[in-house]
């Protein structure tokens, strides 16, 4: 493998897609020959159409590695530090970002587009996932990415703005916003969708639904109308919304029934056919669907519940989504997934290692494994009842690797709706509950 081949690569892509100032190349490259140990160099012509074609510079970054293993200058578990702070040191510092965005920020859409393709260009924010894609009105997407890593002493958390520039933050750039103290845009480390990313607080604090964060959501909608943002209240420490342009699957699900508030007449309420009990509220006017939507969430938050808020705008109106929650899911559906604020609008997330644990689950049923209880360690005992359930259907059949793996798909979009279901607000009592507390009676 040629190391000097492979800098050249990653300079030439840093010139074409990450604005890499051809005044700072010699810099860069000492940089990158200091990381890799080298104290020689030799320069190579390097074909531009085949670097302007990448999406992402991640085949690079692995020649790159493959070298400093082979050398012994670092083990395979520094692989997300080592492609973190090699990245860093060719892109653009957090100040020249903040300023480009700033740039164009008359068009916040625009701007939120280029710090999103930036962060994908310079590998801070991955897409490249498998995904089970939605198909229906109320069913759900399901993404196969694995998480950011394990919890650290510093920073605080992965959403702390104070790990900008360390180890396996090292190339994400975060992004001061004008919609109140202290608040950053940051590219979602495994964006699901094109465009996902965060809005985050500075300070380490848990996430508080209170007018201070319907102001930031609002403010948001406003300067981008073709963008969702969201939120939830949980025990995660550091408040957070997650924001994006393609609508998930809690958006796309249709009205189940009118209703109207005595209180509130013009503004137009629905409960949404979700697996969550969902109400939807759109008004053209902010200030009193926020002052509405806050008088619903402090008064379930009374009876004990959490709630997930979504706000994006059709047309003219604001739309609220209000996802409200009570309980735990069962172990055996939480085997497969997180409650996080993407699931709870129905956008999962399945581990590399539960991946891994599903592919032995299609080699039990293929027989290509033979099962015995036994086999269940090592995690798989989370999985009993679902391989208990299939292997009793298949029986004594001779199933392929195809008809394998979509019974899996199948068992495992079933315990997902289960899942939501478990942690569901839903049943007559509750919903008649909720009605009374809302002061909603249903439309004519």
């Amino acid at each position: 493998m040629n190391i000097y081949l492979n800098i050249e690569k990653l300079i030439t892509y840093a010139k074409i897609h990450l604005l890499l100032d051809e005044a700072n190349e010699i810099y860069v490259r000492n940089k990158l020959m200091h990381k890799l140990g080298l104290t020689a160099y030799e320069a190579y012509e390097v074909d531009e159409d085949e670097i302007e074609a990448m999406e992402n510079p991640f085949a690079i970054l692995d020649s790159l590695f493959g070298y400093a293993v082979e050398n012994g200058i670092y083990t395979n578990e520094y692989r997300k530090a080592f492609d973190a702070e090699i990245m860093d040191i060719v892109s653009l510092r957090p100040g020249e970002v903040a300023d480009t965005f700033n740039g164009l920020s008359k068009n916040h859409v625009k701007a939120l587009e280029w710090a999103f393709d930036y962060a994908v260009k310079n590998g801070s924010a991955r897409m490249d996932f498998d995904r089970w894609e939605n198909k229906g009105d109320k069913n759900l997407e399901v993404v196969f990415a694995d998480c950011c890593g394990g919890k650290k002493s510093y920073p605080g958390c992965c959403f702390c703005v104070e790990g900008e520039g360390y180890g396996v933050h090292a190339s994400e750039r975060y992004i001061p916003l004008e919609l109140g103290d202290d608040l950053y845009y940051r590219a979602a480390k495994r964006a699901f969708h094109s465009g996902m990313g965060h809005i985050i607080y500075g300070q380490h604090k848990p996430m508080e639904l209170n007018a201070e964060a319907l102001d930031v959501m609002f403010d948001f909608i406003e300067a981008t109308p073709s963008w969702y943002i969201c939120t939830a209240e949980s025990d995660f420490p550091h408040g957070h919304f997650v924001c994006g342009h393609k609508m998930l699957p809690i958006h796309k699900a249709a009205d189940a029934r009118k209703l109207k508030s005595a209180e509130y007449p013009y503004i137009n309420v629905s409960e949404v056919g979700w697996y969550l009990t969902t109400l939807r509220l759109s008004c053209t006017n902010r200030e009193k669907l926020a002052e509405y939507a806050l008088k619903i969430v402090a008064a379930y938050k009374k009876e004990g519940g959490s709630i997930f808020i979504s706000l994006r705008k059709v047309e003219s109106k604001f739309v609220i989504e209000l996802a409200f929650m009570r309980g735990e899911p069962k172990p055996e559906n939480s085997a497969l997934a997180n409650l996080d604020i993407c699931a709870m609008a129905g956008l999962f997330r399945i581990s590399d290692t539960t991946l891994g644990e599903l592919k032995t689950i299609e080699k039990y049923l293929t027989k290509e494994i033979k099962f015995t209880p036994a086999c269940l360690t090592g995690g798989m005992e989370a999985h009993a009842k679902m391989i208990e359930r299939l292997i009793k259907e298949v029986g004594s059949a001779n199933l392929g690797a195809v008809e394998a793996a979509l019974d899996v798909k199948e068992e495992c979009k079933k315990r997902l709706v289960a899942f939501l279901s478990d942690v569901s607000a839903y049943n007559e009592k509750t919903v008649d509950a909720l009605r009374d507390i809302c002061g909603l009676t249903c439309a004519k």
